[in-house]
Parts: structure tokens; C-alpha cells; sequence
């Protein structure tokens, strides 16, 4: 399980292990951004300090309906105890959380400042 607790802005957020190709590693607070279809976006200053290798770069279109371009990076992130590779995309100044990731997940989240968040196995079900 991923822990994390809710700020006082009431956004949901974790912290993650980063890792570059050359074993550079970071802790990232990561906001949880359920609006966000792809896995991660990081900052260009995390980017930079862990020498993330550049991937192709893309584009998508915005809440508010802009298209903006953007850059790609390969990065590893410590996910549940193992080491995942990811496609880390540079969008702005903070680094968030997609549902790519969540795919196949529960995500809980207390909202309230201090809450619980939590990213974990689905519970069983029996169909009903």
C-alpha cells in the first residue's frame, strides 16, 4: 500500500521514490490528480537533477480546452516496494499522480486537512 495524508488545500498526496538511469534517486511529493489520464508529470527541476532521459515529447489537451506540447522523460518510481518503470511527463511546476497508475487500484482519501490517503489492492468480490 501507498500512504499519504490530504493538505490544506484538500488535495490528495503521496510521496515517491524517483530514479534516473544513472541510480540518481529523489523523494517526490506527489499530488493525485484523478483529471490526469497519464502516469506521472514531474517538474523540469526534478527532471534535470536525476538526469532523466529524454523521451519523445507530446501533447494533450487541458481542462479548459488548450492543447499545450510537452516533454517526456524515462524514470523509475519505487511503487509498493518494487521498482516500476514510467513515462514521466513534464507539464508544469509540481509533480502529480495520474490515473495510468491507479489503473486496477483503490484509491481512499479522507478529505479533510490531515486525512488518510491510501492506494492499494481493490478488495475481493464476488460479483455482487
Amino acid at each position: 500500500m501507498i500512504a499519504g495524508t490530504v493538505n490544506a488545500r484538500l488535495e490528495a498526496e503521496v510521496r515517491l521514490k524517483v530514479r534516473g538511469h544513472s541510480g540518481a534517486e529523489a523523494e517526490v511529493p506527489v499530488l493525485i490528480d484523478t483529471g490526469f489520464t497519464g502516469t506521472l508529470a514531474l517538474p523540469a527541476t526534478v527532471t534535470t537533477d536525476l538526469a532523466l532521459a529524454p523521451l519523445s515529447g507530446g501533447s494533450a489537451q487541458l481542462a479548459d480546452g488548450t492543447t499545450r506540447r510537452f516533454d517526456t522523460f524515462k524514470a523509475a518510481i519505487e511503487w509498493n516496494g518494487v521498482w516500476r518503470g514510467v513515462v514521466a511527463s513534464v507539464l508544469g511546476d509540481e509533480a502529480f499522480l495520474g490515473m495510468a497508475l491507479l489503473s486496477g487500484l483503490q484509491l481512499r482519501v479522507e478529505v479533510v486537512p490531515g486525512g488518510a490517503v491510501e492506494v492499494g489492492a481493490l478488495p475481493w468480490s464476488d460479483g455482487e
